[in-house]
């Protein structure tokens, strides 16, 4: 399991070096192979994008393992090959890798924790399978969830806006399961009420968006959101699948 527990030590990582065309790679990966999220991170400040950038390419490079590989074994030692590069930044180890130079600069400049990246390498593991865990909401919150509070540490130190932004990212996780039902990419464990699970995002979402990051995800999870319900929750119909129109407009202006 993990190997990433405590804490990285504040000032332990070395000074690296300015790594522009890795930040041009983890942008363009985000805007690529996630359009939303990365419309939510060019409403941050510039300071705070490449950080993002690099969080959230790390999260491609792990989300849907089982989809990439042609074997559960090489899934599961691509999660230790990163809980390894993860566990090396401190010393200053930072291995020749696209992500993990600028995602190594990320933990520097924002003494991000050692935990929330662990629990998200450890929740992965059920990508391996067939199947999503039967435990949704804890997969959910272990994955989108964690995701939400590294980028909200970004900006933001204070417990309630952090616990804020993982309430928001779990519901973006849980909205995420029933859409990727709808591309029949991976269906919902036997027994599984999509209304349950869109149930569970509407009571995440309620409480507020938050500020920064995690506002802009509330507004476009609040969308897509809208629309699963408008389908009555029917993973059936192809439209829960459809990416949202005007993001950049319904991020600046809070619109439907």
């Amino acid at each position: 399991k993990s190997m990433l527990r405590g804490t990285f030590p504040p000032g332990s990582i070395g000074r690296l070096p300015a790594p522009s065309d890795d930040l041009l790679y983890c942008r363009q990966r985000t805007v690529r192979f996630d359009p939303d999220r990365a419309a939510v991170i060019m409403f941050q400040p510039a300071a705070a994008r490449p950080a993002l950038y690099a969080l959230h390419a790390f999260n491609l490079e792990i989300a849907g393992l089982g989809e990439k590989v042609t074997e559960p074994a090489l899934g599961a030692m691509r999660l230790q090959w990163w809980r390894e590069a993860l566990a090396d930044i401190p010393s200053g180890r930072i291995r020749g890798h696209q992500v993990v130079r600028p995602l190594a600069e990320a933990v520097r400049a924002h003494r991000l924790p050692p935990a929330p990246f662990g629990r998200i390498l450890d929740a992965r593991e059920a990508d391996l399978g067939e199947s999503l865990p039967d435990d949704i909401a804890a997969y959910a919150r272990n994955t989108g969830g964690m995701l939400a509070r590294l980028s909200a540490l970004v900006r933001d130190r204070g417990e309630a806006c952090l616990r804020r932004a993982e309430d928001v990212g779990t519901a973006w996780a849980l909205i995420g399961t029933v859409r990727a039902a709808a591309w029949s990419r991976r269906p919902l464990p036997e027994g599984t009420d999509a209304h349950a699970i869109a149930s569970d995002a509407r009571r995440l979402l309620a409480a507020g968006k938050g500020t920064g990051y995690a506002a802009g995800l509330a507004t476009l999870a609040a969308a897509y959101l809208r629309r699963i319900e408008r389908a009555g929750c029917d993973t059936a119909d192809p439209a829960l699948a459809r990416p949202l129109a005007l993001r950049g407009w319904r991020i600046a202006f809070g619109g439907r």
